[in-house]
């Protein structure tokens, strides 16, 4: 078992290496592109007309059938990586990343109503805790490192820090931030996510027609961003 001075050390060590400036994320910044606001959903956005990124639901390439209850699944869709969860035989989607650090939260467990905070995911990293059934609401930040009794004062240390990593959902740096959940809905078994556009490099080479399908554009016309207000 590793002792609590090896743990503080390497979980320091962790803090350092997350203070760092994020050279791609800055150069991304840089040249005026918008993409982390693209995977925020709808009560996270604000644009700067006062309306939030146009939403559509997608199919996520799952039916109802293939997510059993208890079971978390991770898929792809506008260019999100997303969890798609059943608990209590109720479908949820969130993305992957958790707004502290910007780590993988598909391995986080999945609270029940039984739980004093409701359907949560819980970070498996901190045990920061977040609600399904409210948007996404943060109800623990940071608690500890890896649920380890003894780290709480480490997990409060981190909990200072937002990584650069976790930009792409939680844009302005807040602590306590919620994370990102998305609506769910069911169309002839088939599982559907209400996403915002996808505003990647390919993205930015097309026309959003209908915000499902692309369509080419002439080769003279200048490459430029997609409007997610259209």
């Amino acid at each position: 078992m590793f002792s609590m001075q090896f743990l503080r050390i390497i979980a320091w060590m962790f803090v350092i290496f997350l203070s760092m400036p994020y050279a791609p994320v800055r150069a991304f910044q840089g040249i005026g592109l918008s993409m982390p606001r693209a995977q925020l959903p709808r009560s996270h956005r604000r644009s700067a007309g006062g309306e939030g990124w146009k939403m559509h639901y997608v199919s996520v390439d799952l039916k109802e059938a293939d997510v059993a209850e208890g079971q978390s699944k991770v898929v792809t869709a506008r260019n999100i990586k997303l969890v798609v969860t059943k608990k209590e035989g109720k479908l949820f989607a969130f993305n992957n990343k958790c707004p502290h650090l910007g780590l993988s939260l598909k391995r986080g467990q999945i609270t029940g109503s039984d739980d004093r905070h409701g359907i949560c995911v819980v970070c498996p990293f901190h045990k920061s805790k977040f609600s399904l059934e409210e948007n996404g609401k943060c109800k623990v930040w940071s608690e500890s490192v890896f649920g380890i009794k003894g780290t709480e004062s480490i997990g409060n240390k981190i909990g200072q820090i937002v990584a650069p990593m976790a930009k792409s959902v939680n844009p302005t740096g807040e602590k306590a931030a919620p994370a990102a959940v998305y609506g769910v809905k069911i169309e002839d078994g088939e599982i559907l996510v209400d996403l915002p556009p996808d505003l990647s490099k390919y993205a930015q080479t097309r026309q959003y027609i209908g915000y499902k399908e692309y369509a080419e554009l002439p080769e003279n016309t200048p490459r430029r961003p997609v409007d997610p207000r259209r």
